[in-house]
């Protein structure tokens, strides 16, 4: 091959692709520049992998982008529009302009430039007017003080640009038919006393031209177009930190919804009569302050202080410090993960046993389900794979395989994986393992292993809301080494979860789910790939090893997304993943918890029979002992997950004549269970699309190896399990009640009745005033209780009556709350093209479901019986 001949560019379904793009930026590439292009480019992939980008859609992207620059002119910045309707110029002017001074006191608010700021404005005396044209407007004095925001005094000096369009909506460059150059601008400079004072209009709202691209992008969006009537200021000063902002009417109808994300709360103004003043009927007083250049900077701790009080107790890494302290070097740490990736002499077959072997150690799915490919395509066998995502941790001291094949991997693969493990769990390695080592390896291959296994475990795979694990303890009802959250880690959880369910469950799949009444089966894997269908399970089996504060969140905020899929997700977490966790055997969990935590298998619990709901004692389901296990025979009813479940927790009586003492728990695979089946999926009110079943069970075997918990204690095993149960599902209605709220504020103040958002009437403010404290009393009783059988995990102490108190209360409410918003909406709250009818119908069932708001209610009572009885 010639010295300019290069290699194929990688498949564009190669997992590399991305990282070969970022290093074909060359190394005179100015840093900040290099750091930005590098984010943008992983972000974009990501995009277009997350949404599926189709050709068609790609194209109509290029033409859109091609009619942006069609569209503009030397007087038209269609680009600079488009980013203010994205909302990105709003966005890059909150993270540029942020300002406190020592006693947390902010200056004028900073708002957009936007595209209509000329660099040409005249400078005029203060008292003249910016009017140069005949318009149909108002005519108002404008004036104010200039201050400085530590000493408050008068700033002599400083200069105030304004602009502003006019009576008829456009710009004096927009309109040369009626207005004249330099119409409605000026720059006044503040006299001794930091005054200035001026002429102008009263302004008013406009739409943004819709002839070009973003006319384009408002249709396809099912947008408006229009802009609150504004006012554009930039006032500046030596020594001080400029302020580019814009004043909004109060009374204008589109400051609640203005079309670029501009307006904030202490830019509203209000106009005033003005009397004896031949030049004005209004008149408006606007002070300003300004923060000096070397005030006191940035109203949030630097991020590497809010990282690590987020990690507390665990340190930093000093990965983690250069990282975060320098984004050359977080640069310079993606070009190394590139060039191991891309750069190093390994064979692949070690390089993916090795990233494979350390994803299985970490959790990592993502990384397992790239590398574990790769490594099939390396040449791997399947069983070998098998045995690397199965095989026990090879600890220091460990004698060395003999055997030259064994569980699908070669010896010197044995040796491979013990020096990834000794490598990944304490950076110590046997010399014995080294020598071996070095009898396949190169010198220098063994260097390159020894990079890339550092370079995989060193960005620690899972999320940083995991905790570390702590002292062992005897807990029944947490994970192995569970140690109680910080209010800062379950913060940090919360928005992972709202992140993904933006993604993940955005209001049309929400929509869709309860539509069609069907569950969308690919959520199962995407959920397992977050982490969150294992939140109480042992990290061992792939889980995260939290604890119910950490399950109520997840369940709050994907039920804040979709009642039903929360409602799905619950059944699978905590009646079917912590039950086996609480009670299973360990062979049973390493059987069932992995497939279960990734998503890859659905669970659910069957309890509840035709006659036999709130009595569950009264079940007819049999359980006969036979050769080597059970028959199971009978029907289950109102089954969650039944008609899609591969693992399903079902109670049968072992000995019918015992009543509550002759029930035990199985654990029946569905698909390996010959006489299981689902007789029908159920049509409900709610909760649609949380798929709910009768099943039916005829002559089911089932081992002894899958009894679960002791026999005929099944009963002890429900309602150890119950009171969990009811303290997560309460977490349901705690969603539910605010996305209620998501949907009921934003409307209530755009809706407009008799002049004025219906939002400022008393009877709707008491609605939401009413809707509020219960969601927020609601939340308060669970997370309380929460809280404190996490706290207790050493002895639990988990009372009956909080968490049946907890979802009696919650439950309630929501159903209150969801009937409020539908009321607040009126005509638009009945029509089911918006989600508050949908989340009537699902918020009834939490006052059904695990036990009725009167059984619970008979369950507190009964437990202060049993207490008083002592």
């Amino acid at each position: 091959m010639s010295s300019n001949q290069q290699t194929s560019p990688p498949h564009r379904f190669d997992p590399n692709f991305t990282d070969s793009v970022i290093n074909a930026i060359g190394p005179n590439c100015d840093p900040r520049l290099r750091f930005v292009m590098s984010s943008l480019i992983r972000h974009l992939h990501d995009f277009t992998r997350e949404v599926e980008l189709t050709v068609d859609e790609w194209m109509a992207g290029v033409k859109f982008i091609n009619l942006i620059g069609q569209t503009s002119t030397p007087t038209r910045n269609e680009a600079h529009r488009m980013s203010d309707i994205l909302g990105l110029e709003s966005l890059v002017d909150e993270i540029a302009h942020k300002h406190v001074n020592e006693s947390g006191e902010e200056p004028t608010s900073s708002s957009i430039l936007g595209p209509f700021w000329s660099p040409n404005a005249p400078f005029r005396e203060n008292g003249d007017s910016i009017i140069q044209d005949p318009h149909n407007g108002q005519v108002a004095l404008m004036h104010g003080v200039i201050r400085d925001l530590d000493t408050k005094k008068p700033i002599p000096g400083a200069v105030i640009d304004i602009w502003q369009a006019s009576s008829n909506g456009r710009y004096d460059f927009q309109d040369p038919e009626n207005q004249t150059p330099n119409n409605l601008r000026g720059k006044f400079r503040c006299n001794d006393k930091g005054e200035y004072w001026f002429y102008c209009l009263k302004p008013t709202a406009y739409s943004l031209p819709t002839d070009g691209a973003a006319g384009v992008f408002f249709k396809a969006l099912d947008r408006h177009p229009m802009r609150p009537a504004h006012i554009h200021l930039m006032i500046t000063a030596d020594g001080y930190k400029p302020v580019t902002t814009q004043l909004y009417p109060r009374d204008d109808p589109y400051v609640t919804n203005d079309t670029v994300f501009a307006v904030k709360d202490d830019l509203l103004i209000d106009f005033k009569p003005r009397e004896g003043d031949a030049k004005a009927t209004l008149d408006l007083e606007y002070n300003v302050t300004l923060a000096p250049k070397q005030g006191k900077t940035a109203s949030r701790e630097p991020i590497y202080a809010r990282i690590a009080a987020r990690r507390a107790p665990r340190p930093l890494i000093p990965l983690d410090l250069a990282l975060l302290h320098n984004p050359a070097i977080a640069d310079g740490w993606n070009s190394f993960i590139g060039a191991i990736r891309t750069q190093t002499t390994l064979s692949a077959a070690i390089k993916e046993l090795a990233i494979s072997r350390i994803a299985v150690l970490n959790h990592a799915v993502h990384e397992w389900d790239v590398h574990a490919a790769l490594a099939l395509k390396a040449g791997v066998t399947r069983e070998g794979l098998r045995t690397v995502f199965t095989a026990e941790v090879i600890q220091r001291g460990e004698k060395m395989r003999e055997e030259k094949e064994e569980g699908g991997l070669s010896r010197e693969q044995w040796v491979l994986l013990a020096y990834t493990d000794q490598m990944t769990r304490g950076v110590e390695v046997d010399d014995g393992v080294v020598e071996a080592l070095k009898g396949f390896l190169s010198e220098r291959e063994v260097v390159e292993l020894t990079a890339t296994v550092a370079a995989y475990n060193c960005p620690h795979p899972k999320p940083v809301f995991w905790l570390a694990a702590g002292r062992r303890h005897a807990s029944t009802k947490h994970p192995k080494g569970f140690v109680p959250p910080t209010q800062a880690e379950l913060q940090e959880l919360r928005e992972s979860v709202q992140d993904f369910t933006r993604r993940e469950i955005r209001p049309e799949v929400a929509a869709r789910t309860d539509a069609e009444n069907a569950f969308p089966n690919d959520m199962w894997k995407k959920l397992g790939d977050a982490g969150f269908l294992g939140i109480t399970a042992d990290e061992e089996y792939g889980g995260l090893g939290m604890g119910y504060q950490a399950h109520c969140v997840v369940m709050e905020e994907i039920s804040r997304a979709s009642g039903s899929i929360g409602l799905s997700y619950a059944a699978h977490s905590q009646l079917c993943v912590n039950q086996l966790m609480l009670n299973g055997t360990p062979e049973q969990k390493k059987k069932f918890l992995p497939g279960l935590i990734s998503g890859e298998e659905i669970g659910a619990l069957a309890m509840s029979e035709h006659s036999a709901g709130s009595d569950v004692v009264s079940m007819k389901m049999t359980a006969k002992e036979v050769d080597g296990g059970y028959v199971l025979d009978g029907t289950k009813m109102w089954i969650t997950n039944g008609p899609d479940a591969h693992t399903i927790i079902v109670y049968a009586k072992t000995l019918p004549q015992a009543g509550s003492k002759g029930i035990t728990a199985f654990i029946v695979p569905t698909t390996t269970s010959p006489g299981f089946s689902c007789a029908r999926k159920l049509d409900k009110l709610g909760m649609r699309g949380s798929n709910t079943g009768e099943l039916i069970f005829d002559s089911v075997f089932v081992p002894h190896a899958h009894v679960l918990g002791p026999i005929n204690r099944g009963v002890h095993v429900l309602m150890e399990g119950l009171d969990l149960e009811r303290l997560v599902l309460s977490a349901g209605p705690l969603g539910l009640m605010q996305a209620c709220l998501d949907t009921v504020l934003p409307y209530v103040h755009q809706r407009k009745q008799f002049g004025a958002p219906i939002a400022h009437n008393q009877l709707v403010q008491g609605k939401l005033a009413d809707m509020y404290t219960k969601m927020r009393a609601s939340s308060s009783f669970t997370y309380a209780v929460a809280r404190a059988v996490d706290e207790s995990y050493q002895e639990p102490q988990i009372r009956t009556q909080d968490c049946a108190g907890a979802i009696l209360y919650a439950a309630e409410r929501a159903t209150e709350c969801a009937l409020d918003a539908v009321q607040l909406m009126g005509g638009m709250g009945y029509m089911n093209e918006v989600p508050v009818g949908r989340i009537l119908r699902d918020a009834k069932l939490y006052e059904i479901g695990a036990g009725t708001s009167e059984v619970r209610r008979m369950v507190i009572g009964r437990a202060f019986n049993r207490e008083f009885a002592q």
